[in-house]
């Protein structure tokens, strides 16, 4: 390791600055503009003991768990509920997650700059690992709903830091190819979890999805500690030093603003039309709660915040604000089909759940090549725009076409719906990270991916909450309207809380309730739809920029 006087030759000048007058001044908080990330071709000697190959190797490992986590359970969840006899809010094993994830993924940009890289690094990973541990000893939905909270805020921070960590320490001619190791991992992570969760379960249990994150964390957690500097505090500083000034530049206001709008929504559409009416005073109540918060959340970091989560600068940005609506609205319609493709697969056509994540497996290999194409398009072309619209114009079709599903659709339409949906989730993400940089400061890099990881988790949580809302909303009601008779009402309860008994129902029962699950599922896959095409109009108001130049193109 460097000593003192190398060490200090490392740093940024406004780092050296402000470490040479901590001798003879009293401390000062450290800020974002005090500690800009550090840019330099000697970047290995802030690495510590840890080689950049091997750094890289656990930042993607962690983020691809991390995106991986939400998405296993799409095949399991209903597995989870039904032991739990809580089938119908088996979506909480989904949300939960996302919930706590779109909470606290905005602030560790912040809190990384004012505590350390490796300090949150550590935060984020136990609080992932000791969530996955608790997720596969859980004995309640209550308990997986808590467990699973927990995961997510180490969740969303490892698939932020895994950004910010190769931004602050790979030299700029290497830093596209790093970070498309990230998005790679995270968009493969987030795609091959439904074929892995159904040969898992199938296989040694649902338990073992989340116990399969343990001996990847414990090593992780290994190299973060041991081997990996807190390169981006002054020399001498420690996370713990000045801890109440370092606390007054965290937003608490707009995390609990953006926590009480997102919770709010999640309860409403989770439990109205499904174990409540939507007339229900306490439903009503919470439908309105959510876009006050959400509004005080906006107005708060505009105008109130003194350390906003959301840089202002970045909100009036076309590029930034085009690529997160296209990221929101996208992971809106992505969450849709993976939460809905294996319901229709299991619940419809009656395959087991290993045999429903391996006829999406398609799906995820073409993910990896769409990241690997739009890679490879941005490097021999350097500009985005036409492509991003002809990848989503592509994605909208895909979207129509699984929406057009039948049970005795021919398997090669299915396949190739998915398959032209994969390619362009992958590709989109590649290059929508992309163009978010393409018209900013380098500067503003690490506040504009805050912004787009908050749309991303948000977009992952909205979809999932709307899209199960209107699915268990009108099961309900095709259940009511098509069973009668004095066993209805049991019948009713058992299929919404044990959905992957079905096929244990009599076989006049069993063709009722399948065509009453598949109205209801056509019902929430027009949601995706309608998400895709927000997403092509999000897409239209980008700025297309030479990414070589970072000019904007005439």
């Amino acid at each position: 390791m460097a000593d003192a006087t190398e060490t200090n030759s490392l740093l940024h000048p406004h780092q050296k600055n402000y470490h040479a007058t901590r001798a003879g001044q009293p401390a000062k908080t450290p800020t974002l503009t005090q500690f800009p990330a550090v840019h330099y071709e000697d970047y290995k000697d802030n690495l510590g003991s840890v080689s950049l190959s091997l750094l890289t190797f656990c930042l993607c490992t962690g983020a691809f768990l991390a995106a991986l986590d939400t998405s296993i359970v799409s095949t399991i969840f209903n597995v989870i509920g039904t032991e739990f006899e809580s089938a119908n809010l088996a979506i909480w094993v989904i949300t939960s997650y996302l919930l706590s994830s779109s909470a606290f993924q905005p602030t560790y940009a912040k809190l990384s700059t004012v505590f350390g890289r490796k300090t949150i690094l550590i935060f984020i990973l136990s609080s992932f690992l000791i969530g996955s541990a608790a997720c596969g000893a859980a004995g309640s939905m209550v308990q997986m709903g808590l467990a699973r909270a927990v995961a997510g805020i180490g969740g969303g921070g490892l698939m932020a830091m895994s950004s910010i960590v190769i931004h602050d320490l790979v030299p700029m001619e290497k830093r596209g190819q790093y970070q498309s190791y990230v998005n790679m991992a995270q968009t493969i992570g987030a795609t091959v979890g439904a074929p892995l969760g159904g040969i898992i379960n199938d296989t040694f249990g649902w338990r073992h999805c989340f116990y399969l994150n343990i001996p990847f964390c414990l090593f992780i957690l290994y190299v973060y500690t041991w081997r990996l500097n807190n390169y981006n505090l002054a020399m001498g500083d420690h996370w713990f030093r000045n801890i109440g000034a370092k606390l007054s530049n965290i937003d608490y206001w707009g995390i609990l603003f953006l926590f009480i709008g997102n919770s709010t929504f999640v309860v409403a559409t989770s439990f109205g039309g499904n174990t409540m009416e939507w007339t229900d005073p306490w439903i009503v109540g919470l439908l309105v709660t959510s876009p006050i918060f959400f509004g005080l959340f906006v107005i708060h970091e505009i105008k109130w915040a003194a350390q906003p989560l959301v840089a202002r600068d970045m909100m009036k940005n076309q590029n930034v604000l085009a690529v997160c609506a296209n990221n929101f609205f996208l992971c809106n319609s992505t969450m849709t089909l993976n939460f809905l493709v294996p319901q229709f697969f299991m619940g419809v056509l009656g395959f087991p759940t290993s045999s429903a994540g391996l006829w999406v497996m398609p799906r995820s290999v073409m993910v990896a090549i769409g990241c690997w194409v739009a890679g490879r398009y941005l490097q021999k072309h350097g500009r985005y725009y036409k492509f991003t619209l002809a990848v989503i114009l592509s994605q909208l079709v895909a979207a129509i076409a699984t929406f057009a599903w039948k049970p005795d659709t021919h398997m090669a339409i299915k396949m190739g719906s998915l398959c032209v949906e994969g390619f362009a989730f992958g590709a989109l993400f590649v290059v929508t990270m992309v163009a978010l940089v393409a018209d900013i400061q380098q500067k503003d890099a690490a506040a504009a991916t805050s912004m787009i990881f908050l749309s991303r988790s948000s977009g992952w949580l909205t979809g999932g909450s709307i899209s199960a809302a209107i699915l268990q909303a009108n099961l309900k009601a095709n259940l009511l309207e098509t069973i009668t008779g004095p066993e209805a009402d049991e019948i009713i309860e058992f299929v919404r809380t044990s959905i992957t008994k079905i096929r244990t129902l009599p076989p006049d029962i069993q063709a009722v309730v399948i065509q009453a699950l598949l109205r209801a599922i056509h019902s929430s896959l027009f949601y995706a739809v309608i998400a895709s095409v927000i997403t092509v109009v999000a897409t239209l108001k980008l700025k297309d920029c030479d990414i070589r130049e970072k000019k904007p193109l005439p």
